[in-house]
């Protein structure tokens, strides 16, 4: 009896699942590399908020133009002439 508990001891070792070696050295890998391609990526999103900033600042300096070419044009009531 016990050649056939050796015999399925043997054979339940030949059916567990291979799993790869890990380094120690590749999560550290992995995770800078995770925190390079982040910190890209954060960089961009910080030219474009610039880039859009600038685009809004614009904005604005040339709606005030507007406002201040309006407001000469019209006279209030009480600057009309009376004749």
């Amino acid at each position: 009896m016990s050649g056939l508990c050796l015999t399925t001891v043997l054979s339940a070792c030949g059916t567990a699942p291979v799993v790869p070696e890990v380094h120690k050295g590749e999560p550290a890998a992995l995770e800078s590399n995770v925190v390079q391609a982040l910190q890209k990526q954060l960089r961009e999103r910080e030219k474009r908020i610039d880039e859009l900033e600038s685009q809004l600042d614009l904005l604005k300096m040339i709606d005030q133009d507007a406002e201040k070419r309006k407001k000469p044009s019209r006279l209030p009531a009480t600057l009309t002439p009376i004749e």
